[in-house]
């Protein structure tokens, strides 16, 4: 009896310490987010107004055409999502692809370019302003671009 004992023990504290050593590990690996953030909760992108880069969206939209001239025949819709912080300084963009009945779909070589130039082109829509929050305080946010394309054809960029 007290041998089993000893082997549950012994598995506990092994569980328990892989399972300290994962969430230490995701903590350290958070170091950089959080600093980023000021340790600061992070808000959609319309919480309470949509952030803003000083331009209005029909002057965004003819730099995202004149950057995104990659010849592709995608059907689809490319998202960029990205963070902008207290101080409107952006960082973590990720990169999503689904077809246009919104299954998502894998990077490829034929649009590997396509999809840089994008994630190309968000990034040059900085510098932001942060957004802020009802009592005027700057606040962290999230922002996304979304590009639907009809046979290599830009149709349509969100949100408008």
């Amino acid at each position: 009896m007290k041998i089993i004992c000893l082997q549950k023990n012994s598995y506990l504290s092994f569980k328990l310490t892989i399972i300290l050593l994962f969430v230490y590990g995701i903590s350290f690996s958070q170091t950089d987010s959080c600093s980023f953030f000021g340790n600061k909760p992070i808000f959609p992108y319309y919480h309470p107004t949509p952030p803003n880069n000083g331009k209005d969206f029909y002057t965004i939209k003819k730099e995202f055409h004149k950057i995104i001239t990659a010849q592709t025949n995608f059907n689809g819709i490319i998202t960029v999502n990205f963070f902008i912080n207290y101080k409107g300084e952006t960082d973590f963009y990720k990169t999503q692809l689904c077809d246009l009945n919104y299954q998502p779909l894998l990077i490829t070589k034929d649009i590997e370019l396509l999809c840089s130039q994008i994630l190309q082109a968000v990034k040059q829509t900085s510098p932001w302003k942060p957004q802020l929050d009802e009592q005027r305080n700057p606040i962290n946010s999230r922002k996304f671009y979304s590009f639907r394309f009809n046979n290599g054809k830009l149709i349509e960029i969100l949100p408008k």
